[in-house]
């Protein structure tokens, strides 16, 4: 039992060596963007609506991460001002469409259906982020609480 536990101990630190240059990459782009893209800009161009959820979407098509440096690309986003919708859309368009999965989708399959990925992948990234946006109307907007106050007192 005890060589089990190890193993999956050993496996997931395997994983997280893996994925943990993609996810520098994910910070890099976050920090990058908290850097040179203007909060308001942010949250005038992917804030409530359908217009903001089609930006996003289109704003992850061509920026190169995979679905694990997205994932702090997105969270920078979101602190900026992006409507629950525009975020979850842009968590969907962007790595859907990486060069390498187009690369391979061209390789196995064929170039009709290397074009209709990253087509695919924009629409359903504007679907889910409607969805997402419908499903949020009732519930208000929650700011996470400061990080002093999960502190024991």
């Amino acid at each position: 039992m005890i060589d089990i536990v190890v193993n999956i101990f050993l496996e997931s630190w395997e994983v997280l060596k893996d994925s943990s240059g993609f996810m520098l990459l994910g910070f890099a782009m976050a920090g990058l963007l908290k850097a040179f893209v203007p909060d308001d800009m942010v949250a005038r161009h992917m804030g409530k609506g359908t217009a903001g959820v089609i930006k996003a979407s289109a704003f992850g098509v061509p920026i190169p991460l995979c679905s694990c440096g997205v994932v702090p690309a997105a969270a920078g986003l979101r602190k900026q001002g992006a409507s629950k919708g525009a975020t979850a859309s842009f968590l969907i368009s962007t790595p859907e469409t990486g060069a390498d999965s187009i690369a391979i989708t061209y390789a196995l399959l064929d170039p009709i259906m290397a074009l209709l990925r990253p087509v695919g992948a924009f629409v359903t990234a504007i679907t889910t982020g409607l969805f997402v946006n419908h499903l949020d109307k009732g519930s208000p907007a929650e700011p996470l609480p400061p990080a002093d106050s999960f502190a024991p007192t």
